[in-house]
């Protein structure tokens, strides 16, 4: 069988900016990566640590090695990226972010709102847009519930960024996502190891603070349309901002596309 998301998957997909694929990686692969981060977490090593990470409650670097990249080179994902962007047409993925969230302080303030969308200027980051397709985030650990550090997903914020960017031009976002646009409720998104959540380009998120005891594991890979990996003019950009399914023929025919 080939890996494709359900027409359920891409109904809710379409609707709401992000849906879980549940099971797509198997085992060996989850416990081989986890083998290898939790090596490097004991050794301290952690040479291309992000930036932005968060000193308090999560660790998130971008990693290359082996064990990692086979969540996606030796499963079913890099498929599933070619079903919906088009086969031939996805960039090739080099590296992954791996977000640990680690356990709060029961004494500590509920976590700091920041909802944003990658590479998208917001209140901490640049003037600028720097996009990609569609993230893929792999659990490497089981978050059954609310609060255990899980994805914060805001439903239907895709098809409200488009709008507003169209309406108001690429810099309507400078101010905020949160002083923007009305937002939504938000999910916060569960699954088990070897789960697979994957959120569009313009789905706004943030994060839920971690109550467990466990540290909340997963793995994000960034997927490019060639056509957006290539392409870096304001025009392109400016049209895939404001037609967000120009880049899936994967989703071509699905309603809310």
């Amino acid at each position: 069988m080939k890996a494709t998301l359900t027409p359920a998957q891409k109904k809710a997909f379409a609707h709401d900016g992000f849906v879980v694929v549940p099971g797509l990686i198997p085992r060996n692969l989850v416990d081989a990566a986890l083998r290898d981060i939790n090596h490097r977490l004991g050794k301290g090593e952690h040479d291309g640590k992000d930036s932005y990470a968060d000193s308090v409650d999560y660790l998130s670097e971008y990693v290359r090695s082996s064990p990692v990249m086979d969540l996606m080179k030796a499963s079913p994902l890099r498929e599933l990226a070619a079903s919906l962007l088009g086969h031939n047409k996805v960039e090739p993925c080099t590296q992954a972010q791996v977000v640990l969230r680690f356990p709060a302080k029961t004494d500590e303030s509920p976590a700091t709102v920041s909802v944003h969308i990658d590479g998208m200027y917001d209140a901490a980051r640049k003037d600028s847009i720097t996009r990609y397709s569609f993230c893929a985030g792999v659990f490497l650990s089981d978050v059954p519930r609310k609060n255990m550090g899980n994805l914060l997903a805001f439903p239907g914020t895709h098809r409200q960024i488009a709008k507003v960017f169209k309406e108001k031009g690429l810099g309507a976002l400078k101010k905020g996502i949160a002083k923007s646009i009305p937002l939504p409720e938000p999910v916060q998104v569960t699954g088990k190891a070897g789960d697979v959540v994957l959120f569009h380009f313009q789905t706004a998120h943030d994060k839920a603070r971690n109550d467990s005891p466990d540290i909340r594991c997963v793995a994000y890979f960034r997927f490019w349309h060639v056509d957006a990996w290539h392409d870096k003019s304001e025009a392109y950009l400016k049209r895939a901002l404001t037609d967000i399914w120009l880049e899936w023929p994967g989703m071509r025919g699905v309603h809310g596309t």
